[in-house]
C-alpha cells in the first residue's frame, strides 16, 4: 500500500510540474499535448485508485459492523 501512494503523490507532484511548464510556454505544441495527455491519464489514474481504496474501506467497515 505505501508503494501505491508514493506512486500516486509522485504522478501529481509530476503532473503540477510539468502542467506549470506548459502553462508559462516552454513547451512546444507537441509536449504541450503529451503533457496534457499525461496529466490526463495520471488523474485517472489517482481517481480510480481513489475509488479503489474507498471501495476496501467500506468493505472492510462493512466487515466489521457484521
Amino acid at each position: 500500500m505505501k508503494i501505491v501512494l508514493i506512486l500516486a503523490t509522485l504522478f501529481v507532484f509530476v503532473s503540477l510540474l510539468l502542467n506549470g511548464a506548459r502553462r508559462k510556454g516552454k513547451l512546444d505544441s507537441k509536449a504541450s499535448r503529451a503533457v496534457a495527455e499525461l496529466a490526463t491519464s495520471m488523474r485517472i489514474f489517482v481517481y480510480g485508485l481513489l475509488f479503489f481504496v474507498g471501495l476496501v474501506c467500506l468493505a472492510v467497515a462493512y466487515e466489521s459492523i457484521y
